[in-house]
């Protein structure tokens, strides 16, 4: 008989999983927990989220979610036989010690950092921003504590310098799905024995990203720029902070975009960094932005429309 899971999350992440899973003889998916849909756009259609969608289309028994994971869900999975694993991927919502007790074996969570480091919702945002050459992927044990559970298996790996937070994101997963189902059938008997983690970790808590932390003062990127007076000269550049605006502009890719506000011709307005690099001298090359009320276009093409 094949191991059973049930799979919580929403994403693509959590398909990329789910897929694998399906993949192997030895496991099949029970049932999906995800958000129930919810109002999207202009004409607020209710829409089901990416991994609705593939449990629909790969004829998964699906829980939805309307609010939290309250006793009605807790009903809704009680009606299915236990399963044997619990595997949660992005799932946004706090798990309650009810389901973490429910797998017959273990409840897994993926958390792409290199445990005890970056525990939270943006573990790979901190690690861009905070310019680490290497970083893991692990598979945890969960727990009441957050991301604090025991260690079932990590990787590492080499991070790319120019890797934006999906493209970080996307390597970490495509490591662990390929060994996804080794690890849970080496819990299943009893080859892997899970390690527990320290207490502290080395850095900070990774909390989840909003628009503001990714906004940055017009003069401060300016001065990355080379267009700085500071001490009287003429081109001071920051060559510290053009690095940190670098990453950040990979960081916080596609969302929420590194931005400022700028004062144009038709006054103050957003303005969006899509892309930058560190050139010559160390400055900050701007790469293409977008400016409220525009297209995504080049830095050169639309410099001269700010006024300050």
């Amino acid at each position: 008989m094949p191991h059973t899971v049930a799979v919580a999350g929403t994403t693509p992440r959590t398909i990329m999983c789910a897929k694998a899973l399906l993949s192997h003889p030895e496991f099949k998916i029970s049932f999906i927990i995800t958000p129930a849909p919810k109002p999207i756009g202009r004409d607020r259609k209710f829409t089901e989220n990416q991994f609705q969608i593939f449990a629909n289309s790969n004829q998964l028994s699906t829980v939805l979610i309307k609010n939290k994971v309250d006793e009605e869900v807790k009903k809704e999975i009680s009606k299915f036989k236990k399963p044997d694993f619990l595997l949660v991927v992005d799932f946004g919502y706090l798990v309650p010690g009810w389901l973490l007790n429910l797998p017959k074996i273990m409840p897994l969570n993926i958390h792409p950092s290199a445990l005890p480091k970056w525990r939270g919702s943006s573990p790979g945002q901190s690690v861009l921003l905070s310019g680490e050459k290497e970083s893991a992927v692990s598979v945890i044990e969960m727990t009441p504590q957050f991301d604090q559970g025991p260690i079932v298996w990590q990787k590492k790996f080499a991070v790319n310098q120019s890797w934006t937070q999906s493209e970080y994101y996307q390597f970490s997963f495509e490591l662990v799905c390929k060994e996804l189902s080794k690890i849970m059938l080496g819990l299943a008997n009893g080859k892997i024995i899970p390690l527990p983690q320290p207490t502290a970790s080395p850095t900070a808590l990774a909390l989840r990203i909003t628009k503001q932390d990714a906004f940055v003062d017009w003069k401060k990127i300016k001065q990355a720029m080379g267009g700085g007076d500071k001490y009287s000269g003429d081109k001071y550049v920051d060559c510290k902070y053009s690095a940190e605006l670098e990453r950040a502009s990979r960081a916080y890719s596609p969302w929420p975009l590194l931005w400022t506000k700028v004062l144009t011709n038709k006054g103050l307005r957003r303005m969006q960094i899509i892309s930058a690099h560190v050139g010559q001298n160390e400055q900050l090359v701007l790469e293409k932005v977008k400016i409220e009320g525009m297209e995504i276009k080049p830095w050169n093409e639309v410099k001269n429309v700010i006024k300050n």
